[in-house]
């Protein structure tokens, strides 16, 4: 049976949220797992889950858990089989590592993903250094001739690979394309949605009829007024085309939505950057765990001291911020942590982050004091809170927060770093 598939994206890239993100996959069971010598099972997963999910958990989700848990490696196999996508492997552990039935290697990621090591290490041996060398040679061409890298990595590797995957099947892809509302059977006519009415290049209206189904694949609503209420927030870095069509498309034919809990969002701490041009957009960047969780750096709050774990998965930090009543903190690190790592759009050496400074996303500073007084924090309170730290470093051992004491905080810190990969002097 021959169908006919088409896309329709109402921005002008495709990718949406999942461009944005790393574009990991959390399956229990995966065929990748055994490749990196990890046993794992679906009553382990279920295990982990229902414990992870607590008084959340009803007896109805049962059901859909089975059903994931049974589809999921199925799906991954099936996807490789028949699409360009390609997977691999990483041993990250689980998000609650000391929960029961956690295991490691359930999150795999797209292909041509982690070179940053090789290029933030370039000066470590003539390998890494010739391999750089050519990834900017090669970044500085495209940018020439595309106006923007043509490497892809995480979550924009998942969507460059699915985006071939469909021109080489042959599917209809719209761009600038929103989905303006679903069309419903007439009564007495059956019942259900049987099309989509789109506004094509955000102007004329076509009706489409549909004989198998619609996917209302629209990245959530981080962008909607209507998702302040549902879930309050300050800001977020989902796509700014992010506005809740695909909610409102949903409820409008018949759909729901669960009550709010506290895990309807993703949290991540996120730093701004006000572009010169002050017509345009605020640029915001989502802190998961690559920057925060090296050695050399803290987090404060406005009182000038550490409130948590900073190399805590981003969910756990955001809600402890918001259990303080904690608006805005402050990432310090020193320089060395800044040019080996990176802090945000700050990229890691060889990149300039001269205009960084004269926008003020980054704030240097010659002493504890001088930046204590620059980001109007209590001058003591964050001298006593470095030198605890640089305290902990030295010793291994972070006596306030635990950070780096367990899997999770280590996969994203620095083994070369001891005696404790997540900690380091920070000043």
């Amino acid at each position: 049976m021959f169908l006919r598939v088409l896309v329709v994206e109402k921005t002008r890239y495709f990718g949406g949220t999942t461009a944005f993100s790393g574009g990991g996959a959390w399956i229990p069971n995966n065929k990748y797992q055994p490749t990196i010598n990890i046993s794992d099972s679906t009553e382990d997963a279920e295990k982990y889950i229902g414990a992870v999910m607590g008084a959340l958990y009803e007896e109805g989700d049962k059901k859909k858990l089975e059903a994931f848990l049974r589809s999921g490696p199925e799906m991954v196999r099936w996807i490789e089989e028949s699409s360009l996508i390609r997977f691999q492997p990483t041993s990250l552990p689980d998000y609650h590592v000391a929960k029961p039935g956690a295991s490691a290697g359930r999150t795999i990621v797209p292909s041509d993903f982690n070179d940053m090591g090789r290029i933030t290490g370039v000066f470590r041996s003539v390998p890494n250094f010739l391999f750089a060398t050519r990834k900017f040679l090669h970044y500085g061409f495209d940018l020439l001739v595309y106006g923007k890298g043509t490497y892809m990595a995480n979550g924009n590797a998942l969507v460059g690979q699915l985006v071939e995957s469909l021109r080489e099947a042959g599917v209809d892809m719209w761009n600038n394309t929103p989905a303006v509302k679903g069309i419903m059977a007439p009564k007495g006519e059956g019942k259900g949605v049987i099309g989509i009415q789109v506004a094509r290049n955000g102007g004329s209206v076509e009706n489409i009829r549909v004989t198998k189904g619609i996917v209302l694949a629209s990245g959530g609503l981080g962008r909607s007024e209507e998702a302040k209420k549902y879930m309050p927030h300050e800001w977020t870095a989902v796509p700014r085309g992010n506005t809740g069509d695909g909610n409102r498309i949903g409820v409008e034919c018949g759909g729901t939505l669960p009550p709010p809990n506290p895990y309807n969002g993703i949290f991540a701490p996120i730093s701004l950057l006000q572009p010169r041009d002050k017509n345009k957009p605020i640029r915001r960047y989502p802190h998961f765990n690559i920057d925060r969780a090296r050695p050399g750096s803290i987090i404060v709050g406005p009182d000038g001291k550490r409130f948590a774990n900073e190399s805590e998965p981003y969910q756990e930090f955001v809600a402890t911020m918001h259990d303080r009543r904690i608006k805005k903190v402050y990432y310090i690190g020193d320089q060395n942590h800044l040019r080996k790592y990176g802090m945000g759009m700050a990229l890691p050496s060889p990149y300039p982050i001269g205009r960084l400074l004269r926008q003020g996303y980054l704030i240097s500073a010659s002493s504890i004091a001088e930046l204590a007084a620059k980001i109007n924090v209590p001058i003591t309170s964050l001298e006593e809170t470095v030198a605890q730290c640089n305290g902990f470093a030295q010793t291994g051992k972070d006596l306030q927060f635990h950070r780096g004491d367990n899997a999770y905080d280590q996969f994203y810190g620095d083994p070369t770093v001891k005696p404790n990969s997540n900690l380091g002097p920070c000043a």
